[in-house]
């Protein structure tokens, strides 16, 4: 039987949109492409999810790989880019009723250390039973670790949890250790029909 569910943050709960963060420091489309390339494909941007350093370690490498003219863009968006991160309001309804069914609500989510200054501002969270942020437990997603991590950290068994996320291979390394999911794609009515139909009671639209 399913008690909790579990959600991930980035394009569940909200938008991780690299290029509109960038685009608030420039509207140039070769150099949204570069600061991208050096900021949120690197390497360096998967420590930060791991909790091995944060933004503010990043502004000098990355400024260095970058021309000068870039320079003051960059240390803005990596010092502020979650300032301008939405929340999906869409989904919102979706968490209350889970809620309010006696389902308890957990978060795994690749974040570094900075999101926590975030975190208010994500309504849905208020529902929820525990947070689990990649950096604090220094391993990421889709790794074994981290999710044996958040199982012990929050006492749950996994057969009793259905993840919700908008990789499929994040979703799938749960469901190797025993977390049935859903991949995400950003409709909450086709979440919601996954979840009915994995035995998750939603009075509404319950499927019998």
């Amino acid at each position: 039987m399913i008690r909790n569910i579990v959600f991930d943050m980035g394009q569940v709960l909200v938008d991780f949109d690299p290029d509109a963060f960038i685009s608030h420091y420039t509207t140039d489309p070769e150099d949204i492409r570069l600061i991208r390339a050096e900021v949120f494909e690197t390497e360096q941007w998967t420590e930060i999810d791991r909790g091995t350093i944060t933004e503010e370690d990043l502004v000098a490498p990355v400024c260095a790989r970058l021309p000068e003219r870039l320079h003051t863009a960059v240390t803005e968006l990596l010092l502020h880019w979650q300032d301008y991160m939405a929340v999906f309001d869409n989904i919102l309804p979706l968490v209350r009723e889970l809620r309010e069914n006696g389902y308890s609500l957990y978060l795994l989510s690749n974040a570094g250390k900075n999101i926590h200054h975030f975190t208010p501002k994500i309504l849905a969270l208020r529902y929820f039973s525990g947070i689990f942020f990649s950096a604090d437990f220094h391993c990421i997603k889709p790794d074994e670790e981290i999710y044996l991590k958040f199982f012990k950290e929050f006492s749950l068994d996994p057969r009793e949890c259905y993840f919700v996320d908008d990789r499929a291979d994040n979703v799938e390394a749960g469901r190797r250790l025993g977390m049935e999911g859903h991949c995400y794609e950003g409709d909450p009515d086709v979440l919601r029909t996954a979840l009915q139909e994995n035995g998750i009671f939603l009075l509404d639209k319950m499927i019998v």
